[in-house]
């Protein structure tokens, strides 16, 4: 299959197919974008099923052997990837998710790398799967079979230091990009095709996040009915899937004088988002766990101001670009809301301190140094 010279890298690249929405989905797309611009390597896509995406016409696709089992079908699909390409050895082998199977170590390649974003896996609150505790376990005992470790902020390589036990000096530090995922949008087009959208006219705070344990989402919901009762008159719109928690924050809002005032949008499409983001009067964003946090720097990005936790790597990543909260206090999150939207200056001065601070995440600067890590390896340094 070796066609050039060119080191040969395989990019497992089944994390993007198939998962609008997913930050792990999105980091791998917008970083294979970018990768596959640079022709000193020979590139590899690797993954299950085809599917319509032009992303794979750039480079060598490699689709898994096909197997159905009860159980563990992706599992032995990957034992069985191993097998059927064992004498090529592609140079660096690069999974992009911490989910990697037992015996990865097999894979055909001389070296490993994964990103594995931090620890959340271990340290988010909430039950995890059996597969997730079979992954943890896997990168808790066997880590020292990656030759470089991922991390996307310098919280996260603490954590992946701490719960995994990895060495420090094999866990490089690369922000995602995020900051130009989207263009400035005037606030005026974004409301207009809001308004197109949603028949939403009113001003609004908004957040981007799924609807699961770790996100905090009914913690803003109560923060929001707190500022209300403060005299704030936005809507509160709420943009994620479901991840379990739809019923219950429904209840909640419904609970309340302001319920229809709560507007929950569970799948939207990127032109949408975008608008959304742009003509936004707040974004807030009360995670209890991030090792990085990309909503925050695409609401930045479109000079909203932004209130975020002041725990993980949120406070790394917005630096002097918004205000950090304690996610565990719905009243400190509300004298935030209220700060920012009874002070028209601060508010103004915090949006363009967030737009300035989003310039330095972007895709460009992750791939050039997720390259030279490459390069790095290859030389045994």
């Amino acid at each position: 299959m070796k066609t050039t010279s060119k080191p040969r890298i395989a990019l497992m690249s089944y994390s993007m197919d198939n998962r609008p929405g997913m930050g792990t989905a999105l980091y791998t797309r917008r970083l294979v974008e970018q990768l596959l611009l640079d022709d000193r390597f020979e590139w590899y896509l690797v993954h299950y099923d085809r599917v319509d995406d032009p992303l794979y016409a750039r480079a060598h696709e490699i689709v898994m052997p096909a197997v159905n089992l009860p159980v563990g079908t992706h599992f032995v699909r990957q034992l069985l990837f191993f097998w059927r390409h064992r004498k090529e050895q592609f140079d660096i082998i690069h999974w992009f998710q911490p989910r990697l199977y037992p015996f990865f170590w097999l894979a055909p390649g001389r070296h490993f790398i994964a990103t594995l974003h931090g620890a959340g896996d271990i340290t988010s609150p909430g039950a995890f799967p059996p597969s997730r505790r079979m992954f943890n376990f896997v990168l808790r005992h066997f880590h020292q079979k990656l030759d470089a470790i991922i991390a996307v902020s310098k919280f996260g390589k603490e954590e992946i230091e701490e719960c995994y036990g990895a060495a420090p000096e094999r866990v490089f530090v690369t922000y995602p990009g995020g900051g130009t995922r989207f263009p400035y949008l005037s606030p005026e087009d974004a409301r207009a095709k809001v308004v197109a959208t949603y028949d939403l006219t009113e001003p609004y705070i908004l957040d981007v996040a799924r609807l699961e344990s770790h996100k905090n989402v009914g913690a803003l919901v109560r923060a929001y009915l707190l500022a209300r009762d403060r005299g704030i008159t936005h809507k509160l719109v709420l943009v994620g899937r479901d991840a379990g928690l739809y019923g219950e924050l429904k209840q909640l809002a419904n609970s309340s004088p302001y319920g229809a005032d709560i507007l929950f949008t569970l799948q939207t499409d990127d032109a949408t988002l975008h608008a959304l983001y742009a003509s936004a009067d707040l974004f807030v964003f009360p995670s209890f766990n991030e090792s990085f946090g990309l909503p925050v720097v695409e609401a930045m990005s479109q000079h909203v101001p932004v209130i975020t936790s002041n725990v993980t790597a949120l406070p790394e990543i917005v630096g002097d670009g918004g205000i950090v909260v304690d996610p565990t206090s719905p009243a400190e999150i509300a004298s935030a809301i209220v700060r920012v939207l009874s002070d028209p200056e601060f508010k103004r001065e915090l949006a363009a301190r967030g737009g300035e601070r989003a310039k330095i995440f972007e895709w460009k600067n992750t791939a050039v140094q997720t390259l030279d890590l490459y390069a790095r390896v290859l030389r045994g340094v």
